[in-house]
C-alpha cells in the first residue's frame, strides 16, 4: 500500500509530497514539474506471464466398433433311420455339395481378394505421408539500433577556461539578459522579460571538431536546455547539442532568422544528470554525423550536411518551468580535432 513520502523541491527547496505511485508531481510553491527520486516509488508489481498451451488434435478419433459374432445354439433332435437307407442318399448329397461348396469357394475367395485389395489402395492413398512435416514459427530478432561512439578527436585547437576576459566572448548586460566573464567561469543570466534564449560564440573555420565543456545551471526551471554549438557562422546558423535537467537531449539545426529544427531528440533518467551541479557534455561534428555524449554516455547521433564549417559557442534556452529564467555557468571550453 502507497504511504505519503516527503522530499525537497531541486528548485526552490520546498518540500513535496508524493504516494510513491506518481514519476513526476508539481511543486506546490514554485510550480515546476519535478521527477519524484527513483528511492521514493513504489516498486512496479510483477506481470504475469502469459500461458503457454500445447495445442493437439482437437478430439481423437472414435474406436472403429468390433463386429459381435453370436454363436446360435442349434438344437439337435435324435432320428432314426436305418444305415441302408441313409448310406446312398448321404453320399449324392456330399458330392453335390462339394462341388458346389468348391465353386462358391472360388467365387468367394475372388471377391475377398479385390476386396482387400481395393481397401489396401484405399488404405495406403489416404495414409499421411511421414515426408511432410509442420514447421515451427520462427521468431525473428530484431536487433537493437546502438550509436557507434565517435573515434576521440586528441589535437587540441582551441581552449579557454574563462580567466581572460578579452579571450573573445560576448559580454553585455541589460534587462533581458547578462553576458559576462565571472570568477573564471562565462556566465549566461537569462531573466524572466526575455522571450527566448541566448547563443554565443567565437568566429571560425573549424569542419571536424569536438566542442566539450563543463555546464552547471545554478537556478531556474528543470526544462531548460544548456549545451554547445559547432559550425556557427555569422549569419547565426549552427548545430547545437542541448540538455536539460529534467533529462531531455537533443540535436538541433538553428538557422539565421533564430528558428530551431530538432535533428534527434529523447529523455533519459534524470538522476543520470547531475542535478544543479557541473555535468560534461560534448558535441561531435564529423562530416555529416553529429554526436551528442553527456557525461560520457552517448545519446544521441544525427545527420545532417548543410553547415559545413564554423565557429564554436554555446546556448543557453529556459524552459516554462523557471519562469523564463536560467542562470548557467561555463568552464573548460575545449575544441579538438584530428
Amino acid at each position: 500500500m502507497s504511504s505519503i513520502k516527503t522530499f525537497q523541491c531541486p528548485n526552490c527547496g520546498s518540500p513535496i509530497t508524493t504516494t510513491g505511485a506518481e514519476k513526476e508531481v508539481t511543486c506546490a510553491y514554485c510550480g515546476s514539474a519535478v521527477i519524484v527520486p527513483k528511492e521514493l516509488r513504489d516498486a512496479p508489481q510483477p506481470q504475469p506471464h502469459p500461458m503457454q498451451y500445447n495445442f493437439g488434435p482437437t478430439s481423437q478419433p472414435n474406436p472403429v466398433p468390433q463386429n459381435m459374432v453370436t454363436a446360435d445354439k442349434v438344437a439337435k433332435a435324435a432320428i432314426g433311420f436305418t444305415a441302408a437307407s441313409f448310406i446312398l442318399p448321404v453320399i449324392l448329397t456330399c458330392v453335390i455339395l462339394a462341388a458346389v461348396g468348391g465353386i462358391l469357394f472360388y467365387v468367394f475367395s475372388n471377391v475377398n481378394s479385390a476386396v482387400n485389395q481395393s481397401n489396401q489402395t484405399f488404405s495406403t492413398a489416404m495414409a499421411p505421408s511421414s515426408q511432410i512435416s509442420t514447421l515451427a514459427p520462427t521468431a525473428t530478432s530484431v536487433p537493437t539500433p546502438s550509436i557507434p561512439t565517435p573515434v576521440p578527436y586528441t589535437k587540441v585547437l582551441f581552449k579557454d577556461d574563462f580567466t581572460n576576459p578579452s579571450s573573445g566572448w560576448s559580454r553585455a548586460k541589460n534587462q533581458d539578459y547578462t553576458l559576462e566573464y565571472k570568477n573564471g567561469k562565462y556566465h549566461v543570466l537569462i531573466n524572466p522579460s526575455s522571450n527566448g534564449g541566448q547563443a554565443v560564440w567565437i568566429d571560425g573555420s573549424y569542419t571536424n571538431i569536438t566542442v566539450e565543456a563543463d555546464v552547471q545551471e545554478t537556478s531556474g526551471g528543470n526544462d531548460g536546455t544548456i549545451g554547445i554549438a559547432c559550425r556557427a557562422d555569422k549569419n547565426g546558423n549552427m548545430y547545437t547539442f542541448e540538455f536539460s535537467q529534467s533529462g531531455s537531449y537533443s540535436i538541433n539545426k538553428l538557422d539565421s532568422s533564430g528558428s530551431s529544427t530538432s535533428l534527434t531528440e529523447g529523455t533519459l533518467n534524470p538522476n543520470t544528470v547531475n542535478q544543479n551541479d557541473v555535468n560534461h557534455i560534448e558535441g561531435v561534428c564529423d562530416s555529416d554525423t553529429l554526436t551528442l555524449i553527456l557525461n560520457n554516455q552517448v545519446l544521441a547521433q544525427a545527420q545532417d550536411s548543410d553547415y559545413a564549417k564554423g565557429g564554436v559557442g554555446m546556448i543557453v534556452n529556459p524552459g516554462s518551468g523557471g519562469g523564463n529564467s536560467m542562470d548557467v555557468l561555463f568552464s573548460n571550453f575545449v575544441v579538438k580535432g584530428p
